[in-house]
């Protein structure tokens, strides 16, 4: 990447991250019952921060030399670029999964599946609960505090039973965003309980993990495993002998 590139991207990295941050308090203040200026102030804001991302698109794709390259080791952006179009309407919470991109990100995932690792994701699913929650209370009409963290409960397990439903464009996205991380609190669990697995199979001395699959650490141990049998016969007949 040239040095104009580099710092292109440093700056768009900045300005979609903030982009990002500041989707969920517009969008959450649009469903609000605010005056006719500050809706259309609200509506030009989230214009804005659409095209901090299509801004990106359209001058990475422009002064890359390899746009192929640029577009697999970004996909998120033309992603949020299609979907967040603030004129399709629904989607615009959708942003916030540029949060999944960098070298922040990258630390996160790395950690997740170890046991604080763990408890922080759990402690952002209950997080996201309890504001889900209360968001859905102010968005959705007709909806208390406890019918609201009612729903982000039965959303964020995905049985979604069907009695409380959103009925406006935001409380949509805001139960995409539910559902979508207690599918990821899933997965990490899933994924912590798998490493918890192996690791017990993990031969004593061995090289660093990820140096090894599982499947070779688990042939490895049964190989040992059949020597030992092997050695048991061999003894066994030399008593008898």
């Amino acid at each position: 990447m040239k040095p104009v590139e580099q710092r292109l991207q440093s700056t768009f990295d900045v300005a979609t991250l903030v982009a990002a941050i500041l989707t969920l308090p517009v969008i959450v203040s649009l469903g609000l019952d605010t005056s006719a200026s500050v809706d259309d102030a609200l509506e030009i804001l989230n214009w804005c921060l659409w095209g901090v991302f299509a801004l990106e698109l359209v001058t990475m794709l422009a002064v890359s030399r390899d746009r192929r390259h640029w577009l697999r080791s970004h996909p998120i952006t033309p992603v949020v670029v299609l979907l967040t179009l603030p004129a399709f309407g629904g989607l615009d919470l959708f942003r916030l999964v540029r949060l999944l991109r960098g070298p922040v990100a990258r630390r996160v995932a790395e950690g997740v599946t170890s046991t604080e690792g763990l408890r922080n994701v759990a402690l952002l699913t209950l997080l996201t609960v309890a504001l889900g929650g209360l968001l859905f209370a102010r968005i959705e009409p007709g909806i208390g505090i406890g019918d609201g963290l009612y729903w982000a409960v039965t959303t964020v397990t995905t049985t979604g039973y069907g009695d409380i439903v959103p009925t406006t464009s935001t409380g949509k996205s805001l139960a995409v965003l539910v559902m979508l991380m207690g599918a990821a609190f899933l997965a990490v669990l899933t994924g912590a309980i798998a490493q918890r697995f192996v690791g017990r199979w993990q031969p004593k001395g061995s090289a660093a993990p990820g140096s090894a699959s599982g499947e070779d650490v688990v042939l490895a141990k049964l190989d040992e495993l059949g020597e030992r049998i092997a050695q048991l016969e061999r003894a066994v007949t030399r008593q008898r002998g």
